[in-house]
């Protein structure tokens, strides 16, 4: 096998992972739940925006990986064929999924009033997005898992994996090459996603700096984007 067939390959992987990762359903989800996340009073501002959403952009892309790594194992090695129906279930529950976190977000808003709290020490003021709880939430973990049997993900992931398996059928180094394609199309995916999440946070620490108002306002388009996307990928 020549190193430059290898590299290509694999850097392909690692390319359509930076394009996947963008699709606008990934894009929407993560923005929800970053959106209807409750913020923390022990962290101010650009403690929320960026880091939660950072985090939040992490672990939709591991559960993302996961499925598709465990997929992507069990079409290699176990020869276990995923059932068409589980990736048209997987769409529509993506859907379904849309719709609920943007009503989630609504929900919060309502149920927990914002408020910004400011105080100084040592000549220094902070202003501090708060709700008085703090709430940890897997989520993330979930969606990204769902996205991982939808969409263009085993179209771009596992037959690629699978074809590059195949052209070294009976070379023990077939099947690692095809779980490397997927984990750098993973890499890759989670990159992207990194890079998103530090935009949005930033945009998001931007418009809190601007009030309260302002911030609950950009929640709720958000919301409602969600669901009206959710509603298109359900029923389009």
């Amino acid at each position: 096998m020549e190193p430059s067939v290898l590299y290509s390959i694999l850097t392909l992987g690692f390319g359509l992972g930076l394009l996947h990762a963008l699709d606008a359903d990934h894009i929407m989800a993560v923005s929800a739940l970053a959106s209807g996340a409750h913020q923390d009073s022990r962290q101010n501002s650009s403690g929320w925006s960026i880091r939660r959403m950072m985090g939040f952009c992490c672990t939709w892309a591991l559960g993302h990986g996961a499925v598709l790594f465990a997929l992507a194992a069990l079409l290699i090695f176990a020869k276990i064929e995923l059932p068409a129906m589980v990736a048209h279930v997987a769409e529509k529950l993506i859907g379904v999924l849309l719709i609920g976190l943007g009503a989630w977000i609504f929900w919060n808003i309502r149920q927990h009033k914002l408020s910004l709290e400011a105080h100084s020490h040592d000549a220094i003021t902070h202003v501090h997005l708060s709700t008085g709880k703090t709430h940890h939430t897997h989520q993330s973990v979930l969606v990204g898992a769902t996205h991982g049997l939808a969409g263009s993900a085993p179209v771009l992931a596992l037959i690629p994996a699978l074809e590059t398996t195949n052209t070294w059928t009976g070379s023990w180094i077939g099947p690692w090459i095809g779980l490397g394609y997927v984990a750098l199309f993973s890499l890759g995916a989670l990159s992207a996603m990194l890079v998103f999440g530090l935009f949005f946070g930033q945009l998001q620490k931007c418009i809190a700096g601007f009030g309260q108002k302002l911030f609950q306002f950009s929640r709720m388009a958000v919301a409602s984007v969600s669901i009206a996307f959710g509603c298109y990928w359900l029923f389009a």
